[in-house]
């Protein structure tokens, strides 16, 4: 039996992983901004769905999220950060408070969960803390830039927190899922102003997103749930056919470029 603790389970691959979780007979504490959403899970698994208000830019709420979880199960072996959200729009024509509630929700939010919870990971001696980017933490498209920096930044701090973590038993994993029919999309903000020069870019996109093939998020939960089971678990994953041929080719790319620029590089050296 496996201990989760999921943050954005209202609705998306956060619903879809507790209640995964739960019908295989694991225990998971599940979380969202408002309790009250998750009252089915709740009242379907009264002995081992525990449900819990956690919103990821409020720490007394992570905080006490955790001490629950740990205190009704003994311990927390899988600490997973779903919640997030986006903004579709030109670097220019987001607002600054749009932009700091991104990185306060998709990047401060997950540092504060995971440094909440990595005392009671290594006194138990060891878990796993899965962290779900996007395709777009490690490739990017016009109008999401902002949206990849902050998953890019999910994905750098996992990479150095895998090889901090290892010592005490604690693995580090990131899942980056491609095309999924979640809620996410209409979680997505607009920008705050839209500029006539990037019209051409929105039409664009957006033609792109509406002849898109969205997957059943159903898959993405169960490539979570074997990731967690593995023995040695990977520490980048990417989900789904879209996003695995996305990443294949930006990274068949970089390393043309590098090539390309190769002696460029090495000249560097002799200053």
């Amino acid at each position: 039996m496996t201990n989760w603790l999921i943050t954005g389970c209202s609705t998306g691959f956060g619903r879809v992983l507790a209640e995964k979780a739960l019908a295989r007979g694991d225990r998971v504490a599940a979380t969202a901004r408002r309790p009250e959403t998750l009252a089915a899970l709740a009242q379907q698994y009264p002995d081992t769905a525990l449900c819990l208000e956690l919103d990821v830019t409020r720490p007394d709420t992570i905080a006490s999220a955790i001490a629950a979880a740990r205190d009704r199960f003994g311990r927390i072996d899988v600490v997973v950060n779903n919640a997030g959200f986006g903004v579709q729009g030109a670097v220019e024509e987001v607002s600054d408070a749009q932009i700091h509630e991104l990185f306060a929700v998709n990047v401060f939010g997950v540092i504060d969960v995971i440094r909440a919870a990595l005392p009671t990971l290594r006194e138990q001696g060891g878990g796993h803390i899965v962290n779900v980017t996007s395709v777009g933490g490690r490739t990017s498209v016009p109008l999401v830039a902002l949206y990849s920096a902050c998953k890019f930044a999910v994905e750098g701090l996992s990479m150095g927190l895998a090889m901090e973590l290892e010592p005490f038993g604690i693995k580090v994993t990131t899942v980056a899922p491609g095309a999924f029919a979640t809620n996410f999309a209409n979680r997505v903000e607009p920008p705050a102003s839209r500029l006539p020069a990037y019209d051409a870019t929105h039409d664009a996109i957006n033609s792109v997103l509406e002849g898109m093939a969205y997957a059943d998020p159903a898959g993405c939960v169960d490539l979570i749930l074997q990731v967690v089971d593995a023995a040695e678990p990977p520490r980048q994953i990417v989900a789904g056919g879209f996003a695995l041929s996305a990443v294949e080719q930006v990274m068949t790319a970089q390393m043309e470029e590098m090539k390309a620029w190769r002696a460029v590089s090495e000249a560097a050296d002799a200053g």
